[in-house]
């Protein structure tokens, strides 16, 4: 019986390379009345965001000021005081997550997987997998870095709502005035990741990027502040070309903003054997953590040895 299962489990993961035209949308449904996602053969049913992994082509920086929308008289009074040199997001405890939306932005690939009633997303710049529960209700859990998950099926499109964020994530309000482009963590500009297309190199196999190149973007550039309880996350997903995912994200957090927070990008498949780019093959590798950005020095562009309070003091006295 066991033997049997594992075929089936195969057969239905043999047809994710044959999956849905996404100009084609499958049903939402599944197995009969069972919503899509909810059976090992619904694997073969979904449009393949499973085959190889997907890069993002920009910065985890928003960019363009365009996308700002307005601010509650709450943010207002924030963003008048925010210092870039001291409120950018220096004091990180170790190899802390910084949650999302940045964490499925950083460079590094991202793999989807699934399994009936989850599909699990694994991050490769920080070693994390997120874990989207199908077809179920929202309901309470404790706070995460990456929220409390819930995904269905519009068509062709996965749709993703996320509630449920610690305070702790590094959250971007908008685009601000940049401090002057020096060659540091905070000031350097976050461009593609080496050997992609937008940085002279066109990775092997060709195909669209989508989407114009990347704006060259600073964290200083950002205006990071504190989110609210009640934060969540919309992402629709869905493959604009085989190649190419989309992802809209809509944000809406009623202490911050009068109307949700909207960007969308687009991410490239990355296929073993056939589109390697850069360091990336498109087979998930383990990331290990090796440096603390706590631990980072913007003055003298070093790592010296400051826990977050003592950056902070370092620099103040610097009048920074």
């Amino acid at each position: 019986m066991a033997s049997v299962l594992r075929l089936l489990t195969l057969l239905s993961f043999a047809g994710l390379a044959h999956a849905a035209d996404p100009n084609n949308p499958p049903s939402a449904m599944g197995n009969g009345a069972r919503p899509l996602g909810s059976t090992w053969a619904d694997a073969a049913k979904m449009p393949d965001l499973f085959s190889g992994m997907w890069l993002t082509f920009a910065g985890f920086v928003e960019g363009d000021a365009k996308l700002n929308v307005p601010y509650t008289a709450q943010a207002h009074k924030y963003v008048a005081a925010y210092q870039p040199k001291r409120d950018i997001p220096y004091a990180e405890e170790g190899c802390r997550s910084p949650g999302l939306p940045i964490a499925m932005r950083m460079g590094g690939g991202i793999k989807f997987t699934y399994a009936p009633g989850l599909i699990s997303i694994y991050m490769q710049s920080l070693g994390h997998t997120r874990f989207v529960r199908m077809n179920q209700t929202q309901g309470k859990t404790s706070p995460k870095f990456y929220g409390n998950s819930v995904g269905h099926w519009e068509g062709a499109t996965l749709v993703v709502e996320s509630e449920n964020f610690r305070p702790e994530i590094t959250f971007q309000y908008g685009v601000g005035k940049p401090l002057p482009a020096l060659e540091t963590v905070g000031t350097a500009n976050l461009g593609p990741p080496p050997g992609s297309a937008h940085s002279g190199s066109a990775p092997p196999g060709g195909g669209a990027l989508g989407g114009p190149p990347p704006s060259l973007t600073s964290l200083s550039a950002a205006i990071w502040g504190p989110h609210g309880a009640d934060m969540r996350m919309v992402e629709r997903m869905r493959l604009v070309d085989p190649q190419t995912l989309q992802v809209n994200l809509e944000v809406y957090d009623d202490t911050v903003w009068t109307q949700p927070y909207v960007t969308t990008r687009n991410y490239r498949r990355v296929q073993p054997g056939s589109s390697a780019v850069g360091q990336v093959t498109g087979e998930p590798e383990e990331w290990v953590c090796t440096l603390s950005i706590t631990t980072f020095d913007p003055n003298t562009n070093t790592y010296v040895d400051k826990d977050p309070e003592e950056m902070v003091k370092m620099l103040d006295s610097r009048g920074k």
